[in-house]
């Protein structure tokens, strides 16, 4: 059996474990990085899998935080991760984010706004004859309103997990192409790990970006982490009038969501109770069923839409608050996580990577203040409530 030694270990290649892996050695870690990814081919990725929505208006003044400092990174991405003169392509499009409010949530979103404004996000609430200005196609009948988020939108997930990784190989990351299969302790301190192609990685630190995977990873390492993995689906449809204007990303008071896509198509689709596991497939149904009526009742053009495809991903959901659990894991030295993040995991890359990367380099966080979402949570009765959950 081979042997490597490094001074941090990620296991997960996702986005998360990649701006990790590129902000730990753009922020002058001296040592080693290995990221170990599964699936070099990222097909069940939850990263390439993604809607790619980027945003700022949460209910929480950490998630906010996140989404001001993230929003900055992805506008000036591309630059910032070339590597020998190649531009990365995030094919970022502020398109905006524009979340209806109706009777069920019209309080709430104004409840929102006052945070998000006083915190420095660049958003307005809408009246009905606003969002119609803004999206003339829309129906505004039983709306009381919108926030808008005119610094938002969606970007490529794939072209920006492909930035990091350029970028990250280009400073000396290594990634491994293997499944971990157990997480080597020496009493409450990590020593590194196994491989399935029998290497043993020997670490200083091990950090678990694993994404939908995290529980089962936390358990080789005799570890609870409370992540489940959540089937979602994406509808992928034509519109029957093509619009001369591009809409908002928007989001129906119940849920649905939609977006513009290439071409004046659009992708569309609306959280739902399933139960966990890992399961890939889209159901052509529930579009119809659920999906498509709201749609048409909001843009009644959407009435004769044809549905072009779908496909499922998973969302790796937090069950104890639906947030991230980040840091160093209670009680074993060495031990790191970055997992939870329930949907938001793209849009809160860049703020976690770099974060966590002053965390472990410095062993504390400077640009933004990450603790409230520590992973001693989980044996706590504290949590962070964040409605703007979707």
């Amino acid at each position: 059996m081979g042997a490597s030694s490094y001074d941090i270990i990620i296991i997960g290649g996702g986005v998360m474990g990649s701006s990790l892996a590129y902000h730990l050695l753009q922020d002058g870690l001296d040592g080693s990085v290995a990221v170990l990814e599964k699936d070099p081919t990222y097909k069940y990725s939850s990263t390439a899998l993604s809607a790619g929505g980027m945003r700022q208006q949460f209910s929480t003044k950490v998630n906010i935080d996140i989404g001001l400092y993230s929003i900055a990174v992805i506008e000036r991405f591309d630059e910032e991760m070339a590597v020998s003169g190649e531009k990365a392509n995030a094919e970022y499009r502020p398109v905006g984010y524009l979340f209806l409010g109706a009777e069920n949530n019209w309080e709430t979103l104004k409840k929102q706004y006052e945070l998000q404004k006083r915190l420095g996000v660049d958003v307005e609430l809408l009246t009905p004859e606003d969002i119609k200005k803004l999206f003339p196609d829309m129906n505004v009948e039983s709306l009381l309103g919108g926030s808008y988020g005119r610094r938002a939108g969606y970007t490529d997930p794939y072209g920006i997990l492909q930035g990091y990784i350029r970028k990250a190989k280009s400073l000396g990351a290594n990634y491994v192409h293997d499944a971990v299969t157990e997480i080597l302790r020496h009493g409450d301190r990590v020593t590194g790990l196994k491989t399935a192609k029998g290497e043993r990685m020997d670490g200083q630190a091990v950090v678990i970006a694993a994404g939908p995977w995290a529980a089962e990873v936390g358990a080789m390492a005799g570890v609870e982490l409370p992540v489940d993995p959540s089937p979602k689906m994406v509808f992928h449809f034509d519109p029957a009038d093509k619009f001369d204007y591009v809409p908002p990303f928007f989001f129906s008071p119940h849920g649905h969501w939609c977006r513009p896509e290439t071409g004046c198509q659009f992708i569309s689709g609306k959280d739902r109770e399933v139960e966990p596991g890992f399961r890939f497939e889209w159901d052509r149904s529930y579009f119809e069923d659920t999906v498509w009526p709201e749609l048409a009742r909001l843009v009644p053009s959407f009435e004769r839409l044809k549905l072009l495809s779908g496909w499922g991903g998973l969302y790796e959901v937090n069950r104890l608050d639906h947030n991230a659990l980040l840091g160093a894991y209670p009680g074993v030295e060495g031990l790191y996580v970055a997992v939870g993040f329930s949907g938001h995991g793209l849009m809160q890359s860049p703020a976690v990577g770099k974060g966590m990367s002053e965390l472990i380099r410095t062993g504390r966080y400077e640009t933004i203040d990450l603790t409230s979402l520590g992973a001693d949570r989980i044996f706590t009765d504290r949590r962070i409530i964040e409605e703007a959950v979707f």
